[in-house]
């Protein structure tokens, strides 16, 4: 099934089950976690690595905002709820300030250990 998913690339790998704190100052990424909190959607961060985009990714659910600032920069608690591949990356999504892509969620190997 593919579906649309806001995404937030970051020079990093996130596994599924992984918990990752981030601090979010950018207002693209702003918009995109303040639309996961009031609408209950997910978000992805595929690896950014040699200037390139990876084609697949981890999904990610907002558990918790734990510091909001006046200007709008805020903490944030995740946790990786599964894997995707990318079908169709937007570097802007239509009528957004974030990346978003088009993805097909891959199953998960019940064979790790987390």
């Amino acid at each position: 099934m593919t579906d649309f998913l806001p995404l937030f690339p970051l020079q990093l790998v996130v596994y599924p089950g992984e918990k990752l704190n981030l601090h979010i100052f950018e207002a693209r990424y702003k918009q995109l976690i303040r639309e996961c909190e009031e609408n209950k959607i997910t978000f992805g961060i595929p690896a950014y690595i040699g200037d390139k985009i990876m084609p697949v990714g981890t999904e990610l659910e907002l558990l918790s905002i734990e510091n909001k600032k006046d200007n709008g920069e805020m903490d944030i608690r995740t946790k990786g709820i599964g894997s995707f591949k990318m079908n169709k990356f937007y570097a802007q999504a239509p009528n957004k300030l974030y990346p978003g892509a088009d993805i097909t969620r891959l199953p998960l190997d019940d064979n790790f250990d987390l």
